[in-house]
C-alpha cells in the first residue's frame, strides 16, 4: 500500500538531508477531532503526556502537562478527521501495510479540540488547545479547521483574548499551519484568508489545495492573494481512518496542511542539528525561507505542471 499517488515526485522536491531526518527531535501538535490510538499504524502515538482534550470540562491550558492522558478518541463522523489527518504526518509501517507518513519520528502531542459529542467545534477550545500548544513549547502547530469570523463574536470571544493567545504562541517560537477552507473550482479566492480564522491570523502559514481546473482558470487571482502560502495540487492518498481501517481520498485543505507541516518538521529537524552543531539560532522565519526556496513559486513557474505536488505562494519574512 503506497500513500501518495505522486510519492516520488514528493520525495524529490524534498531534500535528501530533510528526509533522512524523519522529524527527529521535533514537536509538534496537532489541533483537530482526536486519534484513533488503536490503529496499528497509529497507536505508537499513544505516549504518556502526550494525549490533551481541550475540550474537556476542567481542562487548564496553562498547566497542560497535567492533563496529557486525557480522553482523545477520534469519533468524528465515519472516517475520523484527525486520525486521517495525522496519519499523513506520523503513520508507520505495520506487519501487513507499508503505510509511511511524511515525519513519522516527530513527538507529536494530539490535543482534542471538539466538544465530547463529536459534532461541532467551537473557537475557544481551539484557543484553550493553541494556549496548550504554546505552553508546551511544540516547534509546529497544524490547525486543520477553518472557523467563519463571525463565530467570534457569536462564542462571545474579545479581540484581546484572541490576541492574549496568539501572543502566547508568537512568545513560545511555534510556528502555526492552518488550513485554508476547500474552494469547488468555481469558487473565487478573493479574500479567502481575511474570512478564515485563524488564517487571517498574521503570523499563520496558511495551506490550500487545488485541482488542476483551479490551476488553469484562477491561478492568477490565487497568486494575488497574499495569505495563501502553499498549496497542495492535485493529489489523492491512502489515509488511516477510525476503526483501523483505510480509505482513499483526495488531498483536501486539512490534509494538504499536515502535508505542509510534515515537510516543515523534516527541514526544522535538519536545521535543528545544524544550529546544535554551530551554535545558531533558526527562526520561524528562517523556516519558511528555507522551504520557499526549495519549492516551486507560482508567479516564478515558467511552465506550471499541474501534477507538482507542493507549490510555495509567498514568503511571510517581512509579513
Amino acid at each position: 500500500m503506497v500513500q501518495f499517488d505522486w510519492s516520488p515526485k514528493i520525495q524529490a522536491a524534498v531534500f535528501k538531508k530533510w528526509q533522512a531526518t524523519n522529524g527527529k527531535g521535533v514537536k509538534i501538535a496537532v489541533l483537530d477531532t482526536g486519534l484513533d490510538l488503536a490503529h496499528p499504524a497509529l497507536s505508537q502515538l499513544g505516549q504518556p503526556g502526550h494525549k490533551l482534550n481541550a475540550a474537556a470540562v476542567g481542562f487548564d491550558p496553562a498547566n497542560p502537562h497535567l492533563f496529557g492522558n486525557g480522553d482523545v478518541a477520534d469519533a468524528h463522523r465515519k472516517k475520523g478527521h484527525g486520525t486521517q489527518c495525522t496519519s499523513l504526518l506520523s503513520a508507520r509501517p505495520t506487519a501487513t501495510d507499508a503505510l509511511s507518513g511524511i515525519a513519522p519520528a516527530a513527538e507529536v502531542f494530539i490535543i482534542k479540540v471538539n466538544t465530547v459529542d463529536h459534532k461541532f467545534f467551537r473557537i475557544k477550545d481551539l484557543l484553550r488547545g493553541l494556549e496548550a500548544a504554546a505552553n508546551l513549547k511544540v516547534d509546529i502547530i497544524l490547525v486543520s479547521i477553518a472557523y467563519p469570523p463571525e463565530d467570534l463574536a457569536a462564542e462571545g470571544i474579545s479581540t484581546a483574548e484572541v490576541d492574549r493567545v496568539f501572543g502566547l504562541v508568537e512568545q513560545s517560537g511555534a510556528v502555526l499551519f492552518s488550513a485554508l477552507p476547500n474552494k469547488k473550482d468555481q469558487d473565487s479566492w478573493l479574500g479567502i484568508a481575511a474570512k478564515s480564522f485563524p488564517g487571517q491570523r498574521p503570523n499563520s502559514i496558511n495551506v490550500g489545495a487545488v485541482s488542476q481546473a483551479m490551476l488553469n482558470g484562477r491561478l492568477a487571482e490565487i497568486d494575488a492573494e497574499a495569505g495563501v502560502h502553499f498549496l497542495v495540487s492535485n493529489a489523492k492518498g491512502v489515509l488511516c481512518k477510525i476503526s483501523g481501517e483505510y480509505v482513499e481520498e483526495p488531498i483536501s485543505s486539512s490534509y494538504a496542511t499536515y502535508l505542509v507541516g510534515g515537510i516543515a518538521a523534516l527541514c526544522l529537524a535538519s536545521q535543528k542539528q545544524r544550529t546544535t552543531e554551530n551554535g545558531g539560532v533558526f527562526t520561524a522565519n528562517d523556516l519558511i525561507k528555507k522551504m520557499g526556496q526549495k519549492f516551486t513559486q507560482l508567479v516564478n513557474a515558467p511552465v506550471l505542471d499541474p501534477n507538482t505536488p507542493v507549490f510555495f505562494k509567498k514568503s511571510i519574512e517581512n509579513a
